[in-house]
C-alpha cells in the first residue's frame, strides 16, 4: 500500500509539471510594440479604402480608429482595402496588386515598405488577399495568416464590417502572441486537469489495489496435491496501421513574393 501511496505522489508531482510546461507554452508571451511611427515617406492620410461600398461612413469610422489602435500595439500599418475589380480574377492577381499598393505606397510603420499588413478583398471575384511585410510577418506563420483569412471570410457576406473588424483584431492578436494552434489554456484549466487526473489515477490504483491477490493459484490446488497448469496469453508483436486523413482548406498556396507574407481565400 505504501508503494502504492509513493507512485501516487510521483504521478501528480510529474503531471503538474507536465501541464504547468503545456499551460505556459499554449499561453504564449504576449508582444507589444514600444517603438513610436518613423515613417514619413507613406503619404497615405486614411486605412481604410472602401471602392466596393460595402460599408456605411459610421462603420468606416469605426474601423479607422481601432486600426489606429492596433497599429500601436503591434507596431505596424494595417490598410484595408475594398474593389470591385473583375480583373483581379486569380489569386496571383490580386496578391500582385496587394503587395503594389503597398510599395507604391510606401507603407510601413518603421519605414518605407516597412512592418505591416494589407487586406484586399475583391467583392467582383470573391478573392481576398492579406500580404504581410517586416516584423508583422515575421511573428506571423503561414498556419495564422490562413487562420486569420479564413475567420474573416466566413462572415463576410452576412456582415463586412463585422468581418473586418475581426480581421484587425486578429491580425493584432496573432502578431502579439502568435498562438499555438490558437488556444489558450489558463492557469485555472490547467490546476483542474491535474486534480481530475490526479483524482483518476487514485481511484484507479485504489482499487486496483483491493482486488489484487484475492484469488491465487493455490485456490485452484487440491489437497491431494493435483495443480492446474497456468496458462498465458502472451502477446508478442503488434502492427499499427495508419491511414493519412486529407483535409481540404479555403486558403490559397501561392504564398508571398518579393519580401511580403501572406494568404489568400474566397468567399
Amino acid at each position: 500500500m505504501a508503494k502504492t501511496y509513493r507512485g501516487i505522489l510521483i504521478f501528480v508531482v510529474i503531471l503538474g509539471i507536465v501541464m504547468g510546461l503545456a499551460g505556459k507554452k499554449f499561453d504564449g508571451y504576449v508582444y507589444t510594440n514600444t517603438e513610436p511611427r518613423s515613417n514619413t515617406e507613406c503619404t497615405l492620410t486614411q486605412r481604410v479604402f472602401d471602392d466596393a461600398d460595402v460599408l456605411t461612413d459610421e462603420e468606416e469610422a469605426k474601423l479607422e480608429k481601432l486600426i489606429a489602435e492596433k497599429e500601436k500595439l503591434i507596431g505596424g500599418d494595417i490598410v484595408l482595402m475594398t474593389t470591385n475589380d473583375a480583373s483581379l480574377n486569380t489569386m496571383e492577381k490580386l496578391r500582385d496588386y496587394a503587395q503594389n499598393y503597398y510599395k507604391e505606397n510606401k507603407i510601413g510603420w518603421d519605414k518605407p515598405i516597412g512592418s505591416g499588413a494589407i487586406y484586399v478583398d475583391d467583392w467582383e471575384t470573391g478573392h481576398t488577399w492579406l500580404a504581410t511585410r517586416g516584423t508583422v510577418k515575421d511573428k506571423l506563420s503561414k498556419d495564422n495568416t490562413d487562420y486569420i483569412v479564413d475567420e474573416t471570410n466566413d462572415i463576410v457576406n452576412k456582415d463586412p464590417y463585422k468581418a473586418y473588424t475581426r480581421l484587425i483584431n486578429l491580425l493584432a492578436d496573432e502578431t502579439q502572441k502568435s498562438h499555438l494552434f490558437h488556444i489558450n489554456i489558463s492557469p485555472l484549466w490547467v490546476a483542474l486537469g491535474c486534480l481530475v487526473a490526479a483524482i483518476a489515477f487514485v481511484v484507479f490504483q485504489l482499487s486496483d489495489s483491493v482486488g489484487k491477490d484475492t484469488v491465487k493459484k493455490s485456490t485452484y490446488v487440491k489437497k491431494d496435491g493435483v495443480q492446474l497448469n497456468d496458462k498465458q496469453d502472451v502477446f508478442l508483436h503488434s502492427h499499427v496501421t495508419r491511414t493519412k486523413r486529407e483535409t481540404e482548406s479555403s486558403s490559397s498556396d501561392c504564398g508571398g513574393s518579393d519580401g511580403f507574407g501572406g494568404s489568400g481565400g474566397s468567399h
